[in-house]
């Protein structure tokens, strides 16, 4: 009798669907999303329901830019430029947020708020890629921020994170000593101080910049963070995400439009595959590349390789995700910390429709928009 009683009551997966939509067409975007949050509730592993709360996430924000962007350019607003940027943030906007709080830094440079995102955002860059110029503009920005509010504990843990991450132990300690003087007898910050003067084995003369560089030729921290940090660890083959991923990819391809998932790791591995490899990829040409690199684990290996770094080398902003189409059906191959994620799906699957349900997959595990 349940069942029957949700059917005709209206309460049916989808029509929680349709009447979440139809909130979204008409505007009622909190409404919408109370029907989602309430339809998971019932129907967890609702892909489909998961994809509309995120449009709906995603049209409410951008119903609030409009106006605030008025008041970045007509005043100069610092808490519109925050608005917008955090905005920016959850619908997945990573270029404009970045390019805003340039803007945001240049307009307002006597501000600790701008040169504290800043640094924040090239910190995440820089533990997701170990790109040196992100580490130092991570520096960069921190150190202003520090100096223009020197009470601030915020960017001299920061700062601490990422000295401690490349050896930089000299400076370390120095962010070691200001901190302990900030949190005077905090009980939470007391053991981190010890642990970082534990740590540190400074060197007689030390180059932050030669240090940075170290760890991106090599690929790898000299320390992890995470052992003394709230930071969670970055990288999509961490045990604990690495295991909700897959969970969340064995769902996707659960669909039979789908039927192959992986997780390609910053270094080139294959840390999740879901799915049975079905691509028949044609012989490669004279040069072209291996036998390995075709199927869809190759591709996400190329764009983990090639694409994504060549896009920040570029200046075209953060890689997002890519489609490739063909008479095999459809790949997509799209960010994810430290790496990429992709899935096949077969001809005929809308490429807009399945970059979004792995979004939906990705994000699962992130906690975050994506």
């Amino acid at each position: 009798m349940g069942f029957f009683a949700d059917l005709l009551g209206g309460r049916s997966l989808d029509a929680v669907i349709e009447r979440a939509r139809r909130q979204l067409a008409s505007g009622e975007f909190d409404d919408g999303l109370a029907t989602v949050a309430k339809g998971l509730e019932k129907y967890p592993d609702a892909i489909v329901l998961r994809d509309v709360g995120q449009s709906i996430r995603r049209a409410k924000a951008r119903a609030g830019m409009s106006t605030l962007l008025g008041r970045v350019e007509s005043e100069s607003d610092p808490e519109a430029f925050e608005q917008l940027i955090a905005l920016y943030r959850e619908t997945g906007m990573v270029a404009e947020m970045v390019r805003l709080t340039d803007r945001y830094v240049a307009e307002h440079s006597d501000r600790e708020q701008p040169h504290l995102l800043r640094g924040e955002m090239a910190l995440e860059d820089f533990f997701a890629d170990l790109r040196a110029r992100d580490g130092r503009l991570a520096i960069d920005h921190l150190l202003k921020a520090g100096a223009l509010h020197p009470d601030s504990l915020k960017p001299r843990l920061q700062l601490a994170e990422i000295y401690f991450a490349i050896g930089a132990d000299r400076a370390l300690l120095g962010q070691a000593a200001a901190i302990e003087r900030l949190a005077g007898e905090d009980e939470v910050v007391r053991p981190v101080v010890a642990a970082l003067r534990e740590a540190a084995k400074p060197a007689a003369a030390e180059s932050v910049d030669a240090l940075l560089a170290k760890v991106e030729v090599s690929g790898a921290m000299l320390r992890d963070p995470s052992t003394w940090s709230s930071r969670k660890r970055r990288g999509v083959a961490g045990e604990a995400d690495g295991a909700r991923l897959t969970r969340n990819l064995e769902r996707l391809v659960r669909d039979e439009d789908v039927v192959e998932a992986v997780v390609i790791d910053r270094g080139g591995a294959a840390v999740v595959s879901v799915g049975e490899s079905t691509l028949d990829a044609a012989a490669p040409a004279e040069g072209a590349a291996p036998s390995d690199e075709s199927g869809l684990a190759g591709v996400a290996r190329v764009v983990a390789r090639t694409i994504k770094v060549s896009a920040r080398e570029l200046e075209m902003g953060s890689f997002r995700r890519c489609v490739v189409e063909g008479p095999f059906g459809v790949m997509v191959v799209a960010d994810a910390a430290g790496g990429v994620v992709a899935a096949k799906g077969r001809r005929g699957t809308d490429p807009h429709r399945l970059a979004e349900r792995l979004a939906v997959a990705v994000e699962g595990v992130r906690g975050r928009r994506s």
